[in-house]
């Protein structure tokens, strides 16, 4: 048998492909929710300085904490995206170690 790698990129493209979409909507679902947890803090800062409770300085420095919570809880997000992305590159990988047992077997 020819070891076809046109053949064997298609199928190992395709296994990824397989993979993400399953993925995908986790990862979605952390950020939205990371963004959620921040709702009420931010609708606080938002209400205190437009009722004058907080002035423009105090405000800088809510957000800059905000910020930094937000950015923590994206950074689990980033770690789902990169198992997203592992579990992809596995499939692929294996689609072209079984192609190259396959090739072997035929010889």
């Amino acid at each position: 048998m020819a070891f076809d790698i046109g053949a064997v990129l298609r199928d190992m493209a395709s296994a990824a492909g397989d993979v993400l979409p399953g993925e995908g909507p986790k990862v979605n679902s952390c950020i939205k929710a990371a963004i959620e947890e921040e709702k009420d803090a931010l609708e606080a800062i938002a209400k205190a300085r437009l009722d004058d409770e907080i002035d423009d300085a105090d405000m800088k420095s809510q957000i800059a904490d905000e910020k930094e919570a937000l950015r923590a809880a994206l950074l689990a997000c980033e770690v789902k995206g990169k198992m997203a992305a592992q579990k992809a590159a596995n499939a692929a990988i294996k689609v072209f170690s079984d192609a190259v047992k396959v090739a072997l077997n035929a010889v």
